[in-house]
């Protein structure tokens, strides 16, 4: 998750007008680093701030539920073409590298996904599924921006279809159900180690088959010129109008064309076991619609809500992470020492990520009271953005930042780069 570079005129990495060859310099894109950092800050009002449901101030800590994941696995797939050359895909050699170099992380990230699992914090951890999008995301490092933003568009359209057929034949689901998440039993055998791919593929709480829409995302946001405010300004608008407007369908197709009333419909019997009415149990379950929504009826891929992994969840989670990323990029240009905390946070953002699980499981029980409260989001934030602060300025790249580095670079010195002839 490391290696954001580009070329660009400015420490902030926003120009307006070409550059210079003799002025161009490698320089981090403090935005996305930015836009890491709100990832981080949404992932902790999520997993220990107030609960929505206990409505007042806490309900507008709705708008993080879905949307900061889905956030991380788009700027996921930016870092991946940041990685593979930026505007211009390696090719050769370069490329391999590349390749290399995520095929050596993916093992590590579903390695470290496994610990944290093993943690039994109660919370859904998203790494071992990054390590497979990972290898997915290979054989696309060779595609500019047309060919990724296609991918993603037919990605969004139809794996949610793909996946809600495979599912209901291999384990049909209805909404109370807690999708499988990978353990360490998984490789106690060759059946096991069957059951767990596929968990990671297809039927888990983030399967990377519906994933892959973000990667691809990403891939082709990080395949635009990021350092350019006009492009910037058009993430911003053009992500916020796209994520209006799955929101509008959306409701069109179910509150106006029955979408609604079919799903209503399927929850008949399963609410009638909890002695509820349908729009009760939705309302009270929707978070069970994380990853694969149920398959009682196609109408489900209608909803528009976080993390469900719909047509409608990619179409408005996409937009919002665009703008996200365009405007991050263009408030730090702006705004560069004002930013620079979160920028400091967004570039230690595995550390972040991994270091708050190990927080979470040192501190409370798995279904412990108390854990989601104002304060503790506060907290949570602030120590992570004075660690990370504190980090870079006497040390640098954070620490499981470094450590996946150091391991992925080998390919680097098993082919070198070539070395430049020398003239006349």
């Amino acid at each position: 998750m490391d290696d954001v570079t580009v070329l660009a005129d400015r420490a902030t990495g926003v120009h307006d007008t070409p550059v210079a060859p003799v002025t161009q310099q490698t320089v981090r894109l403090t935005g996305i680093d930015v836009a890491r950092g709100l990832a981080v800050l949404g992932m902790y009002a999520v997993h220990v701030g107030p609960d929505p449901a206990a409505g007042g101030y806490a309900s507008v800590f709705r708008v993080f539920e879905g949307h900061s994941a889905a956030l991380f696995a788009v700027l996921a797939g930016v870092s991946i073409s940041l990685m593979s050359g930026g505007r211009t895909p390696k090719s050769g050699r370069a490329r391999t590298t590349v390749m290399l170099r995520l095929g050596t992380r993916a093992p590590l990230l579903i390695a470290l996904g496994l610990w944290l699992t093993n943690l039994d914090t109660g919370y859904l951890v998203i790494l071992a599924y990054y390590g497979v999008c990972f290898l997915f995301a290979i054989p696309w490092l060779r595609f500019g921006v047309k060919v990724l933003a296609s991918a993603a568009v037919v990605a969004a359209a139809v794996f949610p279809f793909i996946s809600f057929l495979i599912r209901a034949q291999i384990e049909p689901r209805g909404l109370t159900f807690l999708p499988p998440d990978l353990s360490l039993e998984d490789f106690g055998s060759s059946a096991a180690f069957l059951r767990g791919a596929v968990i990671l593929i297809v039927t888990g709480t983030f399967p990377a088959l519906n994933l892959m829409t973000y990667i691809f995302a990403g891939m082709a946001l990080g395949r635009m010129d990021l350092g350019s405010a006009r492009v910037c300004r058009r993430l911003f608008f053009g992500g916020a109008a796209v994520a209006a407007l799955g929101y509008l369908v959306s409701w069109i197709a179910t509150d106006l064309l029955g979408g609604m009333d079919a799903i209503y419909r399927s929850l008949g019997a399963e609410a009638a076991q909890y002695g509820m009415s349908p729009e009760q149990l939705l309302s009270l379950n929707q978070t069970w619609i994380h990853g694969t929504p149920p398959t009682t009826t196609l109408a489900w891929q209608l909803l528009p809500t976080g993390a469900s992994y719909t047509p409608f969840d990619f179409v408005i989670s996409i937009g919002i992470a665009a703008a996200v990323i365009g405007g991050c990029q263009l408030v730090a240009a702006r705004f560069t020492r004002a930013v620079r905390p979160l920028a400091d946070l967004g570039g230690r953002v595995l550390s972040a990520y991994v270091l708050h699980f190990v927080a979470i499981s040192l501190l409370w029980h798995e279904g412990e009271e108390g854990v989601y409260s104002l304060a503790h989001f506060l907290e949570f934030s602030a120590v992570a953005i004075l660690a990370a602060m504190a980090w870079r300025k006497w040390i640098g790249r954070g620490p499981l930042e470094w450590a996946l580095h150091q391991l992925s670079n080998w390919p680097k010195y098993l082919l070198p780069a070539p070395v430049p002839a020398r003239r006349g």
